[in-house]
Formats: structure tokens, sequence, C-alpha cells
């Protein structure tokens, strides 16, 4: 078999899509088209990227070292770093060293900080010195900072040169620097950064101009150790595709594209929805077992305690639902729809926590307004989950022992209750771990649904004991 499609592109994305529905027939179809797979490779990394992400580690280090060390390098730097880490490691550490010494410095970094600890001394150890220098100096910064996203192939050029001299200086630095030749940034003689001269302006400007005459002064940075929220949201103000990093005494260390901003939103988002139900704020399909169990079982214990706590409550009201046994099949209605309320609120207040929508402020206004939702919300859906209760009681006839009009009463307090409690819970959880200077997306969820359960469940039999003794 052998893929005849109209262009390379469409042969391409064809073999990824077998790879992800068939990774052993993919991996097979490579291994006899040995020519197609580095045709492949040199034309589209990005898709031999996701092709080698959906093969087993040991089958994408074969089809990997197939490949030319600088090619090999150009597919990883398109891979995700945990799985370029995991073929890695099917690797003897020198010809791991000799593929991750083609990457890009910052790729690299985070493929090496995705290795096992023993791996990683090893390949560090093969690599020539100054590539292991300049990985190690980026492993320094922590994942989510700007020196943890940034690359340190930067064009920079001194103050004094015309921009004549600058282009001609570029010219030779193309080759190195390759797709970060986004900016130019001018630096004095201490390497503090003084300005920042787009690439097609410094081509548009006279050639006997200095560089000070046509830059920008001053320009927007951040220090290697700004949270990257706080990057992706300078990014996002000034609309750059690259932004300056300089360490404590301004001068400048490296940049962070908007690429590697993009790749942060989208992490953060994912964090996020991790850590709102009780998975590690880091884990991916790629984290170890042991690690994601530590992680994930001191918040299902919690959950074990919190349902503990539900189950104390409904106790409590053992003689009513003797009596009433109709009321059982009422209870988990409160708690789904009163639920559902409090995590559309909680959703909406994390994200603009997230996108730097809410300053301190504006959060009273904020909760004002989910409680407000949530009570309209929650009178139209007492009343239609009244009439429902209230229709099926009636069709039950003296089969039951509790009157149409009496279990409406008890569902339409209980849900309007409780919807009222979920949009000021939804909203007010998030903003308060802000406020004690925890993630406002911790483990949200599970508090949320502890306390909604509890008033739905504890609302509905309360509201029942009291008007049916």
């Amino acid at each position: 078999m052998r893929f005849r499609l109209p262009n390379p592109r469409a042969v391409s994305h064809a073999i990824r899509d077998l790879a992800r529905r068939s990774p052993t027939e993919a991996e097979e179809y490579l291994d006899s088209h040995t020519e197609q797979w580095e045709e492949l490779a040199v034309e589209d990394p990005h898709d031999a990227a996701d092709i080698l992400e959906a093969l087993d580690e040991e089958g994408a280090a074969d089809l990997l070292i197939e490949l030319d060390a600088d090619e090999a390098g150009d597919v990883l730097d398109e891979m995700k770093p945990e799985a370029a880490a995991d073929i890695l490691e099917e690797l003897p550490a020198l010809s791991a060293a000799t593929l991750v010494a083609e990457m890009e410095a910052d790729q690299a970094a985070d493929v090496i900080g995705a290795l096992e600890p023993e791996e990683r001394t090893a390949v560090l150890a093969e690599l020539d010195t100054d590539a292991a220098r300049q990985i190690q100096e980026l492993l320094v910064h922590a994942a989510d900072t700007a020196g943890g996203m940034m690359t340190t192939d930067v064009a920079v050029l001194p103050s004094g040169v015309t921009t004549g001299e600058a282009i001609n200086r570029l010219r030779q630095l193309h080759d190195e620097l390759g797709s970060n030749l986004l900016y130019v940034y001018v630096v004095d003689e201490l390497g503090r950064l003084q300005g920042v001269i787009s690439f097609r302006d410094l081509v548009f400007a006279r050639p006997g101009v200095g560089l000070d005459e046509v830059m920008v002064p001053d320009p927007v940075r951040v220090y290697a150790a700004t949270d990257r929220e706080e990057v992706v949201e300078l990014i996002q103000r000034y609309h750059l595709i690259a932004i300056p990093v300089v360490d404590d005494e301004d001068q400048l260390i490296g940049m962070v594209r908007f690429d590697e901003a993009l790749e942060a939103i989208q992490a953060e988002a994912g964090e996020d929805i991790a850590v709102m139900v009780g998975a590690g704020e880091e884990e991916s399909v790629f984290t170890p077992v042991g690690l994601s169990v530590r992680r994930r079982l001191p918040w299902i214990i919690f959950n074990l305690i919190v349902g503990f706590a539900i189950a104390a409550v409904i106790v409590q009201f053992e003689a009513t639902l003797e009596t009433y046994a109709v009321l059982v099949a009422f209870m988990p209605l409160v708690a789904l729809v009163a639920g559902n309320s409090g995590a559309q609120s909680l959703a909406v207040i994390i994200r603009s926590l997230a996108v730097g929508e809410l300053p301190p402020g504006r959060t009273g206004r904020a909760i004002r307004r989910e409680v407000s939702i949530a009570v309209i919300d929650g009178l139209v859906v007492a009343l239609l989950a009244a009439s429902v209760a209230a229709l099926t009681i009636g069709l039950l006839g003296s089969e039951s022992n509790i009157s149409p009009l009496e279990i409406a009463i008890i569902v339409f307090v209980s849900v309007g209750v409780a919807f009222l409690v979920a949009g000021l819970v939804g909203a007010g959880i998030p903003i308060l771990l802000r406020k004690i200077g925890q993630d406002p997306a911790l483990a949200s969820n599970i508090f949320l649904t502890m306390i909604t359960d509890i008033v739905a469940f504890g609302g509905f039999l309360a509201t029942a004991s009291l008007l049916l003794s």
C-alpha cells in the first residue's frame, strides 16, 4: 500500500489520521516506506510530530532515528515536551543528545526538563558544553514563568550602529535565528535593553540612520520570574508578536514569542479545568501513574468525607422519609439543577479571573450579577419543577400520602433556595480563593458540589418536615 493523494499535504494528513485510528498499521506502513516518511518529516514536521505522538514510544523512536539529526530536531521541536521526552528515553543517551542538539534551545529545555532525572543527567552529559550550559540556564526558570517560556535566540544589536549596518549583521544571523527574527532589540554597552524595532521597519528605514533614531525606546518588557498569565496579558494588550525578557539589572536575556504565549493560554485553561475537579494542575496523559494517584487521591477522599456529611444530613430526617417515602424520588432533582447553575457561575468567574477581566474592585458587582441570574433562573426552574412534581403526585392519586400542592410547595421553595445559594457560592468560591492567595480554580468544583448538595438535600427535607409535620 502506498498513499497516492492529490498533494503532499493530503498524504501527510492521511498518514496522520491513520496513526490516530490504527497506530500499529501506520507504524508498519512507515517502516516499509522510509523514503515517504523522510519526505513527510522534511515537508511537514508538524504532521510528522502528530504521527509520532500517536504511536507507542518504541515505534516512534525507531522512526525518529531513521531521520537525519537536523530533520529529527525539527520534528521534536513540534512535539509536546512530555511526548518527545518519552521517545528520547527509548534511545541511548548519546543518540538522544545528538537530536536534542538540533532543537531550538527553549524547546530542548522543555524536553530535557520532562525527562526522568537519571535520563536528564545522562543526556546533558553527552551534549557539548555550550549547548548544555544554555539548556541548564533555561531549566533554572519555572515552566509557568517568562523565563521558562522564553527563547534565548534573539536578534540583539548595540545602539551605536546604523540601520544599514544592522541589516548586514542580521543577514549573517539569519540561519542561526530562523523564525526568531521578529524584532531587533537594541542594547547599551552593558547589555541593558534600550529599545526595539520590528524587522519590517528596519528594512524600510534609510540605511544611514542610527538605530536609536528609529527604534521604539523603553519597550514593554517582563522579568524572568514574571508569571505567564501576566506575559500573555501584556502580549495581548499591546498586540505584540514577541516580548523581551530582562533580568533584575534590565539586561536582555531572551524573548517570549506569541506562539509560546498562545500555548500558555491553552495550558492555563487546561490546568484550571483539571484543578477545578481536583486533578493536578500540570497533570497530563504523560504524567506517571504514581504521581497522578498522589495528586488525585486526597481530593477523592475529601469527596468521600463530603458524601458522609450529606448522608449525616439526610439521616436527621429519617422519620420524614419513613412516612413520606415518595420524597426520595425528588431529592436528587433539586441537587442536580442547583449544582448545574452553580457550575455555570463558577465557570464564568474563573474565566474572568483568568483573563484579567475581574479586578478586586469589581468582585462585589460580579457576585451580585451571578446571584441575580441564579435567582431569576431559580424562580423559573422552581415553578416548572413544582408543576411537574404536582402533576406526578396527582397521577399517583391514592398511592401517595402527600398532596400535589404540598409537593409543589416543597419543590418550589427548596429549588429556589438552592439556586440562590448555588449562585452565591459559585461566584464567591474562586473570588475568596484569590483573596487568600490561592489558585481560584483550586478544586472549586468540589467545594461547590459539597455546599450545593448539603443545601439541596437538607433544604428539601427541612421544608418537607416543616410543611408536613
